[in-house]
């Protein structure tokens, strides 16, 4: 395999608190994961990726999965797609493990869970991978013309300040103003968030070809999964506003086959756009390139996938406009401005974390709740689908 080579680790995994399933560091969460993995029974390994993170430490994509000899349907379960949001996927992976991972599979059943996607995201405290392509908006066809998105080039001047003073966010609640005149609110919301392939110094850059996390995805893939004829699908991420609540995104068309499966599971308002909106405080914009429809395309013809994107609200309430992008702004400001040494970076990374995965024992406790409750219904699931004719 080349680079992407892969095997199984025989490093014993330091003994680590198991009070609680969420960690402090990336090193820590890995440790975390693969003890949580080995408890259960997990067959464990790992695609060992390219730099180091921000103590030196290893980077790499975990691997555990279970039960899929022989399976017809198989549970995928990805954390740390957007690396910052891993804090939170990774402590709901470790709490379903620890819960209920040891216990027998449902005949037909296979379980493959992926820990830390975009591992130099997650290590680093940033969303996007070392070339700032968000893995949710690269995962598409890039030897043709990529997805059009003109009004983001209208507004990227102005989300790019070289310093987050107060006078260059003016400039730029300015500018987005006179956008909102022009196009309307949901319009900047969409140009902003639907994923862009002009500016790689952007938000949401979806890249000129597929990242290396996806390559390797794409390969563990075709390779465990080659037998399956069913795929139940769990990507957990985090930001919504809220306390721990989740929010389904299910990408399949409206009464679809795998949209009405995915509603068995969940529930059928859980799921629906109404509801998805209510949660999010917004109309949802589109989206290109994103993973679930990339492994779509990937099976299409030898198995189904059904399941959602679960998004883990975690942020505060806005106060204002400032607010609504200060986040991202951070963030982009760390990669191309300041740079990750400047000595605003430990403050910054801090405040990026604690919109992803704040360390409160009630959120903690409720995401790892519903972490649990999320994984049980589609391995019920995925129990009923393997039974169909």
């Amino acid at each position: 395999m080349g680079v992407f080579f892969r095997y199984t680790t025989a490093v014993r995994s330091p003994p680590i608190s198991t009070a609680s399933p969420f960690s402090d560091t990336y090193g820590d969460a890995r440790s975390r994961f693969r003890s949580a993995a080995a408890r259960a029974g997990f067959e464990t390994s790992r695609l060992i990726q390219p730099g180091t993170g921000p103590l030196g430490e290893d980077l790499a994509i975990d691997i555990a999965m279970r039960g899929l000899d022989g399976a017809r349907t198989a549970v995928l379960c990805l954390s740390g797609v957007h690396g910052a949001e891993g804090y939170a996927g990774s402590g709901a992976q470790v709490a379903w493990l620890d819960a209920v991972g040891s216990e027998s599979l449902p005949p037909g059943v296979g379980i493959l869970m992926v820990h830390g996607l975009n591992s130099w995201g997650f290590a680093h405290g940033l969303r996007g991978t070392e070339d700032n392509i968000d893995l949710n908006r690269n995962y598409l066809d890039h030897t043709k013309p990529h997805p059009e998105n003109p009004l983001y080039g209208e507004i990227h001047p102005a989300l790019c300040p070289p310093d987050l003073a107060p006078p260059r966010i003016d400039a730029l609640l300015d500018a987005g103003q006179r956008f909102v005149e022009r196009h309307g609110q949901w319009a900047l919301e969409d140009a902003i968030s639907r994923g862009q392939y002009t500016h790689p110094d952007g938000y949401h850059y979806g890249g000129r070809s597929l990242a290396r996390p996806l390559v390797q995805l794409e390969m563990l893939v075709t390779e465990e999964l080659r037998h399956i004829e069913h795929l139940a699908y769990v990507d957990f991420h985090s930001g919504p506003i809220g306390d721990g609540d989740t929010i389904f995104l299910c990408f399949s068309p409206e009464g679809s086959a795998m949209r009405r499966r995915a509603e068995m599971w969940w529930g059928r308002d859980a799921l629906r756009r109404e509801t998805v909106e209510r949660q999010w405080g917004s109309r949802r914009p589109g989206r290109s390139g994103i993973l679930f429809r990339g492994l779509e395309n990937l099976l299409a013809g030898r198995a189904d996938i059904a399941g959602a994107v679960v998004e883990f609200c975690s942020a505060q309430p806005r106060r204002n406009e400032r607010d609504i992008m200060r986040i991202p702004m951070l963030e982009r400001w760390l990669r191309f401005e300041g740079g990750l040494t400047a000595a605003e970076a430990p403050a910054y990374l801090a405040e990026i974390r604690t919109n992803y995965a704040p360390r409160r024992d009630n959120w903690e406790a409720r995401v790892a709740a519903r972490a649990i409750d999320v994984l049980a219904r589609a391995v019920k699931g995925a129990a009923d689908w393997s039974q169909e004719p």
